[in-house]
């Protein structure tokens, strides 16, 4: 932060940000459990209708007992357990150290545990503020807000809480620093 530089107000962010974190966690629970019941005595998809009918063909047209052995299922679901867990780690870190903050000079984005993530757009640069909320984000108080600047620049804030008030806030910080700007 600059010497004269004050944080006006953190952006909070809905909890559902970490809904496909979670998501991500119910799958591979569910993988790892599929993983568990096919190494048991009977596989689970042993009564399966479609599995009855590979089981007539298999032995009409190849041998008696045809198919795939259970335990290359089971390392089959168990390796997408194992990708589903990586990407519910990464999701779930990155959304849980998301922190968005506007100061007095600039609006910033920071994120990552390992690893830190630091975006900035300062205010004088900052053209615009749009908001968008779909069905969903009405009904649980959440949108995205796309900050716009000169150029290509833009940030980006999703599941922003109390969208309109965080929009007039914003709209509000950034009218004041062009006001204070100086004259070139």
């Amino acid at each position: 932060m600059l010497p004269n530089e004050k944080v006006l107000f953190t952006i909070k962010r809905s909890p559902l940000a970490l809904g496909r974190g979670v998501l991500d966690l119910l799958l591979t629970l569910l993988f790892v459990l599929l993983s568990a019941w096919s190494l048991a005595e009977v596989p689970f998809w042993d009564s399966w209708w479609l599995v009855e009918e590979y089981r007539k063909l298999a032995t009409r047209f190849l041998w008696e007992g045809a198919g795939i052995p259970a335990s290359w299922i089971a390392i089959a679901l168990g390796f997408v357990a194992l990708l589903l867990a990586f990407d519910m780690i990464y999701r779930l870190s990155r959304e849980s150290s998301t922190r968005y903050d506007v100061s007095n000079v600039r609006l910033s984005t920071r994120h990552g545990l390992a690893r830190k993530f630091t975006e900035d757009l300062y205010l004088l640069s900052v053209d615009g503020v749009a908001l968008e909320q779909g069905f969903l984000g009405r009904l649980f108080g959440w949108a995205t807000l796309k900050v716009m600047g000169r150029g290509n620049n833009s940030l980006e804030l999703s599941f922003v809480r109390q969208p309109g008030e965080v929009k007039s806030r914003l709209d509000r910080v950034v009218l004041a620093s062009r006001m204070k700007a100086p004259k070139e």
